[in-house]
């Protein structure tokens, strides 16, 4: 008696098994992350990457977008096409209401050069943005433990600093931030 083609299938998929992506899961975006400036304390339990080339420039920026709810199938689906504007709505709704801080967001933004070394780290809450680290002695203080291979993110970093904006008549602003983030990258399609 021969071997149907289903049974030859079957024994090849258990000597030579077939390999499927892993889908991401909710819990494949959980983190913790405390951002604060000055007085406002914001807390965050999800976190979505996103990369994006700069036009005529060596480098890229990985935006870390930081959130207080925990994503939903549609949110991560957007976010693998590297859109985070379902969740920016999301988040920005309760805003308006100045004793709701559940529902808001902060940003990292590191500027990345081809070889995954950040030059400049960026971090903004609502109302508020700031360039803390634009040294290389700086960037290495915050990078406390940083991997980037263009696919997946790992950040850890805790510190604060002192943003002068008093140039622009906001004085001095005082950030800290405790951030304990590690999450695939997905790439913003260009803008046309």
């Amino acid at each position: 008696m021969r071997p149907s083609g289903l049974a030859i299938a079957l024994i090849a998929c258990f000597i030579h098994p077939v390999t499927l992506p892993t889908p991401q899961r909710s819990h494949d975006f959980d983190t913790t992350a405390k951002i604060s400036v000055d007085q406002q304390a914001l807390s965050f339990s999800s976190a979505v990457a996103i990369r994006e080339a700069r036009k005529n420039l060596r480098f890229e920026w990985v935006r870390i977008h930081f959130y207080a709810f925990h994503l939903t199938p549609d949110d991560i689906s957007a976010a693998k096409t590297g859109e985070v504007t379902p969740m920016d709505h999301k988040s920005n709704k309760n805003f308006i209401d100045p004793n709701v801080h559940s529902n808001v967001w902060g940003v990292i933004q590191l500027s990345v050069d081809d070889a995954f070394k950040v030059w400049q780290v960026d971090i903004s809450i609502p109302g508020r943005a700031c360039t803390i680290a634009s040294t290389e002695s700086e960037v290495d203080a915050f990078l406390q433990d940083y991997n980037y291979d263009g696919e997946t993110i790992r950040l850890k970093t805790k510190g604060s600093h002192t943003c002068d904006l008093s140039s622009v008549g906001a004085g001095l602003q005082n950030y800290r931030w405790d951030i304990d983030v590690s999450v695939p990258v997905f790439k913003k399609s260009p803008s046309k």
